[in-house]
């Protein structure tokens, strides 16, 4: 027999054998690639597995330093080629670091994570002194790609010290008050009145008084007496809190008298109604407000209201984020036109469209009605920071007279002074009109402080400024020295 015949058989076993092997072995680097992508949570067959960039790292706030409050902090780390791999913080001191957060990824396309990290200095043992925060970050690249970022934090616990300074303050439900108080240790960062939840900021006194330059540490507060003011359950204590978070607080004497508040109906006719939605339609548009509305005219203006009395209050309480250092104003102020207002500040209003109810809530400010077009004046010497026309407001001014004191002027038809000039008391500023939610010619008229609404009244009154206010500064000028 001819041998050359059996030469097809072992060429192909032999060809079956060599694709056995390289399945075999195409099989064995398949399990391999798959078994390191598992264990090490990376892609190898990316092109970005080979990169050789390291993430990026990025702090969302400066931190100053450490005091004894508990500090949270927001930290953003990026990977635009094989994703984060492992990100971790530690805080070190005398060179025995602590770790404060450690994130492993084990998806492979992780590129930009933000890390939420709480440092507590007394629960970590943490000394006054400095510390070092250190964060590193690695990439899924085959190389591990790295990178570090550390800031040198000083630790302080020291706190301010303070102490009220005049010896009584006795106000009234939904009016104001003034307290002085002292300083000392640690230069505040912030400080003022704290009271239901909101801090009321104080002023050097040299501001208010050149007498007072040279008294380090000496501090006034205009605070409000908010209406819902429970003595019951609610307290105010003056707070002092320096740059690195720690505070210090101290109570003084107040006492707190009672005020009940009156009510009124504002009606609205069919013709009045339909009036003002077309207006209020017409602002909300211009200024792109969301407003859903199913022309059903009383159900349209109640939403038409909240959301322009909404808007309102946030140009109010921007133009109202500063105030000057510096008292602008001199004696009791007056009324903004010679006539009466025809409720308080505090009254609830309640206002109807036939026997719809449409709004209800206190009123932050009075009325002045009047029988034909009046000149509007400052109540008081100040600055102009805002005009402008708003929703219900209609067009607006508003005056700053220094310490958290403000005055607000609306429905006017024309306003006849410019923002950021100085206005003396008694000056003309605009004129009565009836834009905004205004019904018939007149000039809404606030009072604020530190934006919140307080009764003109106290302000109107010479006695009450001399007694709450005038005897106070005189009384630290003379005894408290």
């Amino acid at each position: 027999m001819n041998s050359s015949l059996a030469c097809p058989d072992k060429e192909l076993g032999g060809a079956v054998f060599s694709g056995f092997l390289i399945a075999l072995s195409a099989s064995i680097v398949g399990a391999g690639i798959i078994a390191f992508a598992q264990l090490t949570h990376t892609n190898p067959l990316s092109a970005n597995f080979i990169e050789d960039q390291p993430p990026t790292l990025e702090w969302n706030q400066d931190l100053r330093g450490l005091g004894l409050e508990p500090v949270s902090l927001t930290l953003r780390a990026q990977d635009a080629g094989a994703g984060l791999d492992e990100v971790v913080v530690r805080i070190s001191q005398n060179n025995q670091p602590q770790e404060l957060a450690r994130r492993s990824f084990r998806e492979p396309s992780i590129r930009d994570e933000t890390i939420e990290i709480s440092i507590d200095p007394k629960a970590l043992g943490l000394r006054e002194g400095n510390a070092e925060l250190q964060v590193s970050a690695f990439d899924k690249s085959l190389w591990n790609n790295g990178t570090q970022i550390a800031k040198i934090v000083e630790i302080n616990f020291a706190k301010p010290q303070v102490a009220a300074i005049t010896p009584q303050q006795n106000g009234v439900l939904g009016g104001a008050e003034l307290v002085f108080y002292r300083i000392t240790g640690k230069a505040p960062n912030s400080q003022g009145v704290a009271s239901k939840d909101a801090i009321y900021p104080g002023f050097k006194a040299e501001g208010w008084d050149e007498k007072f330059k040279g008294r380090s540490g000496l501090y006034l507060a205009f605070y409000p007496i908010p209406q819902t003011f429970n003595d019951s359950t609610d307290s105010m204590q003056i707070l002092a809190r320096d740059n690195l978070g720690n505070s210090a607080a101290a109570s003084f004497n107040y006492r707190i008298k009672q005020r009940r508040w009156s009510s009124f109906r504002v009606q609205i006719t069919e013709e009045q109604a339909a009036q003002l939605k077309e207006r209020l339609v017409a602002y909300a548009t211009k200024e792109k407000l969301p407003v859903k509305l199913n022309n059903v005219l009383a159900d349209d203006l109640k939403v038409l209201l909240r959301t322009l009395a909404f808007s309102d209050d946030g140009f109010v309480e921007t133009a109202l984020a500063e105030s000057s250092p510096q008292r602008l104003w001199r004696d009791a102020f007056i009324a903004p036109v010679a006539s009466s207002p025809n409720n308080s500040t505090g009254d609830l209003r309640v206002v109807y469209l036939a026997d719809k109810e449409l709004l209800r809530g206190p009123s932050a400010g009075v009325r002045f009605p009047v029988s034909r077009r009046t000149q509007v004046v400052a109540a008081n010497s100040g600055k102009v920071v805002f005009i402008g026309e708003l929703g219900l407001l209609g067009n607006t001014i508003i005056v700053d007279h220094g310490f958290g004191l403000s005055t607000i002027y609306a429905h006017l038809s024309e306003v006849k002074v410019q923002r950021g000039t100085a206005v003396q008391k008694g000056q003309e500023i605009g004129q009565t009109g009836t834009t905004g939610f205004a019904q018939s010619e007149e000039v809404y008229f606030e009072v604020r402080l530190h934006d919140t609404p307080v009764s003109p009244n106290e302000w109107w009154d010479q006695s009450w400024v001399t007694d709450h206010i005038e005897n106070k500064v005189q009384y630290v000028l003379r005894d408290a020295m």
